[in-house]
C-alpha cells in the first residue's frame, strides 16, 4: 500500500512539473500580418476605405508597393516579371484610384465573388508599370508601358496619377475591356469560374473538320459556313487614325485549329464582356452562335451571379 501511495505521489509531481514547464516553454505566438494598415500618407477617408475592403473581403489594396511585392509569385512559368518595374503613385490619388478600380472591375462582381478567389490577395495600385526596351523602341520611348499585370495572387493596376481625372469615355472603355479580358482568362485558368462541358459539344473540333480557308468576311461563302458552325471572330483591330475596324478571325491556319477549343472559348469570352448588344446582333442571327452564347450568359449569371452582358453594355 505504501509503495502505491509513493508511486502516485511521484506521478502527481511529474504531471504538475510537466504542465508548469510546458507553460514556460510554449509562450503565445503572435503571427504578424503581411502588411500594416494604414500604409502611408493617403487621407484618413481613403485609408479607411482600404481598411474596410480588407475587413470585408480579405484583400489588401496597397499603394506602398515594393518591387518584391509586384513581382512575387508562388509559381510562374516565365521570368517576365523580373524585367518589369513600377513607379509608385502619389497617395493623394488613392481615392480616385479606388473609384477607378471599382468602375472598371469591382462593381461587376457580386459579393460572393469578391469574398472568394475572384479578388486576389494583393491589389496593388501604382502610377505606372514599365519595361525597358532601350533602342528597340521608338525614339524617345525607351519604355514599354502596361495598364495592368496579373501575377500569382496579385494584380497590379497602373494609372494612379492625375490622368484619372482626364480619361475620356473611350479611354476608360478601352482600359475596362483590356483588364476584363485578362481577368476572365485568369478566372478560367485558375478554376475561379468553370466552363460548362456542353459548350464544347456544340461545335466540331475534329482535326478532319477544319473549316475551309480563308474564313475572312471578304470570302462570304466560307465566312458564313464558319459562323454557321458556331465560330466568332478572335479579335478586332481598330485603326487609331481612321477609326476603321478590321475583324480578325482566330482560325487562320492549321496550327490555330489544333487549339480550336481554347480559341473558341476565348473568342466567346471576348464577345461576352466586350461587344454590346448592337455589336452582337449580326452574330446572334446564327443559331449555333446564339445557342453557345446564351449557354455561357446563363451559366455565369445563374452559377456565379455575374451579368456578363452588363459588363459589355456599359459604355460610360
Amino acid at each position: 500500500m505504501n509503495v502505491r501511495i509513493y508511486i502516485l505521489t511521484i506521478l502527481c509531481y511529474t504531471l504538475l512539473w510537466g504542465c508548469s514547464d510546458k507553460d514556460k516553454l510554449e509562450p503565445e505566438i503572435h503571427i504578424q500580418p503581411d502588411y500594416i494598415l494604414p500604409q502611408g500618407n493617403a487621407s484618413k477617408a481613403d485609408n479607411d476605405r482600404i481598411q474596410a475592403l480588407k475587413d470585408k473581403y480579405g484583400s489588401y489594396f496597397l499603394y506602398v508597393v515594393t518591387q518584391k511585392d509586384f513581382s512575387w509569385s508562388q509559381s510562374t512559368g516565365s521570368g517576365n516579371s523580373a524585367i518589369d518595374s513600377i513607379v509608385l503613385g502619389d497617395p493623394k490619388y488613392t481615392g480616385a484610384m479606388l473609384d477607378y478600380i471599382d468602375d472598371i472591375w469591382l462593381k461587376y462582381l457580386p459579393e460572393s465573388m469578391k469574398k472568394g478567389a475572384a479578388l486576389p490577395y494583393r491589389v496593388m495600385m501604382v502610377d505606372s508599370i514599365k519595361r525597358w526596351r532601350g533602342a528597340a523602341g521608338p525614339p524617345g520611348q525607351p519604355y514599354l508601358v502596361f495598364n495592368y499585370k496579373i501575377l500569382g495572387k496579385g494584380i497590379t493596376i497602373a494609372g494612379m496619377n492625375a490622368s484619372l481625372g482626364t480619361l475620356s469615355k473611350a479611354e476608360r472603355l478601352a482600359r475596362k475591356n483590356e483588364l476584363q479580358k485578362a481577368l476572365w482568362e485568369y478566372y478560367v485558368a485558375n478554376g475561379i469560374v468553370t466552363i460548362p462541358a456542353a459548350f464544347y459539344t456544340k461545335s466540331n473540333y475534329a482535326t478532319t473538320a477544319a473549316p475551309l480557308l480563308p474564313v475572312t468576311e471578304a470570302n462570304s461563302v466560307n465566312n458564313a459556313a464558319y459562323r454557321n458552325r458556331g465560330f466568332l471572330p478572335g479579335s478586332y483591330f481598330v485603326n487609331t487614325v481612321s477609326g476603321a475596324v478590321t475583324v480578325m478571325e482566330w482560325y487562320n491556319g492549321s496550327y490555330a485549329w489544333t487549339q480550336a477549343k481554347s480559341n473558341d472559348l476565348n473568342s466567346y469570352l471576348l464577345h461576352l464582356i466586350q461587344r454590346n448588344d448592337a455589336e452582337m446582333a449580326k452574330y446572334l442571327q446564327y443559331p449555333l452562335i446564339k445557342e453557345k452564347f446564351d449557354l455561357l450568359v446563363n451559366h455565369f449569371k445563374n452559377g456565379y451571379g455575374i451579368d456578363v452582358r452588363a459588363i459589355a453594355n456599359d459604355r460610360y
